[in-house]
C-alpha cells in the first residue's frame, strides 16, 4: 500500500535524474517517479525490461509495479542504498582498479544472460543512428550498413552501462535503469561504456581519477576480449553516431563528430 497521503511534496526524494526522480516509498522501497511529459510506453518498457532482468537472477532490485502519483507516473522498487559506483570514483572512497574490475565483472554477468522477450540491440541502435543530430546523412547510412552487415548476437546488454547506473549497496552491487536493455552483441554494449567513460561529463570528476578507472577498464577489456579487440574498434563508428541521437554536452558531441571522422575515413 502506498504511503498514507503520499505527493511527492511529503515524499523524501534520493534521487534525480533526467527523466525521473527516486523517492522513498514505504518499508524497504523506492518510487522511480518520472516528469510528466515522459511517455507512458516508455514507463512500461522500463518496467518490462527491469523485470525480466531481475528474473535472470541478475543484481537488479525488485519490482512491484506501477503507480500514479499527483499526475505523474512511477514504477515502485525494491529500496538499494548505497553511493553510486561514480560517486566512489569521484571521492576515490576505493581502488579505482578495484572498482574498474566490478564494473567490468558485473556487466560481464549481465552478457552471460539470453532473453528473447528483449528486442534486437542492433534494431534499437539503427533507428538512433537515423536520429543522429548533426551528422551527415551519408555517415548515418554508412554507420547503419555497417550494423546490418554485422552478426546478430543474443546476450542480454544494458544499454546503458556506465558508472551512475550501479549502486554499491552493504550487500553487492546492484544494476539500475533498465530502460535501453536489449538482446544482441556484447561488444555492442562495451563499447558504449568505452565511448561513454572517455568523453561523457555528466558530473564535475577529477580527471586523474576518470583516466585511471578508464585504463584500468580497458585493461580488462584486453584481457577479456584477447585477440577479439578489433570488434570492439570495429563498433565505435556505429555506437558514436548512435550517441549523437541523445542529448550530449557540447564537449562530448564536439569528440564524438571527431571520432566519428577518423573511424569513417578508416572504413573507406
Amino acid at each position: 500500500m502506498p504511503p498514507s497521503h503520499a505527493t511527492p511534496d511529503r515524499l523524501a526524494r534520493l534521487a534525480t535524474g533526467a527523466s525521473a526522480e527516486v523517492y522513498a516509498w514505504d518499508a524497504g522501497r523506492v518510487v522511480k517517479l518520472f516528469r510528466r511529459d515522459f511517455p507512458r510506453e516508455a514507463i512500461e518498457v522500463e518496467l518490462h525490461h527491469a523485470r525480466i532482468a531481475h528474473g535472470l537472477g541478475l543484481p537488479t532490485p525488485s519490482v512491484a509495479g506501477l503507480i500514479e502519483l499527483d499526475g505523474r507516473t512511477g514504477i515502485v522498487f525494491e529500496r538499494c542504498d548505497g553511493p553510486t559506483l561514480y560517486e566512489l570514483i569521484q571521492s576515490r572512497a576505493r581502488d579505482l582498479g578495484e572498482l574498474a574490475s566490478v564494473f567490468y565483472d558485473l556487466q560481464q554477468a549481465i552478457h552471460r544472460c539470453q532473453a528473447p522477450g528483449l528486442q534486437p540491440l542492433q534494431a534499437r541502435l539503427v533507428r538512433r543512428i537515423a536520429y543522429a543530430r548533426g551528422v551527415p546523412e551519408s555517415l548515418k547510412n554508412e554507420a547503419i550498413g555497417l550494423v546490418q552487415a554485422a552478426p546478430v548476437g543474443n546476450a542480454v546488454c544494458h544499454g546503458d552501462f556506465h558508472p551512475i547506473n550501479v549502486l554499491m549497496t552493504a550487500g553487492r552491487p546492484v544494476v539500475i535503469d533498465w530502460l535501453d536493455a536489449a538482446r544482441g552483441d556484447p561488444a555492442i554494449d562495451v563499447t558504449r561504456s568505452l565511448l561513454y567513460l572517455k568523453y561523457a561529463r555528466p558530473r564535475q570528476v577529477d580527471h586523474d581519477a576518470r583516466t585511471a578507472f578508464l585504463e584500468a577498464y580497458v585493461d580488462r577489456c584486453r584481457q577479456a576480449w584477447a585477440g577479439r579487440m578489433e570488434q570492439l574498434e570495429r563498433w565505435q563508428f556505429p555506437v558514436a553516431v548512435a550517441r549523437l541521437s541523445e542529448a550530449v554536452e557540447d564537449a562530448e558531441r564536439a569528440s564524438l563528430m571527431k571520432l566519428i571522422e577518423r573511424a569513417d575515413s578508416l572504413w573507406r
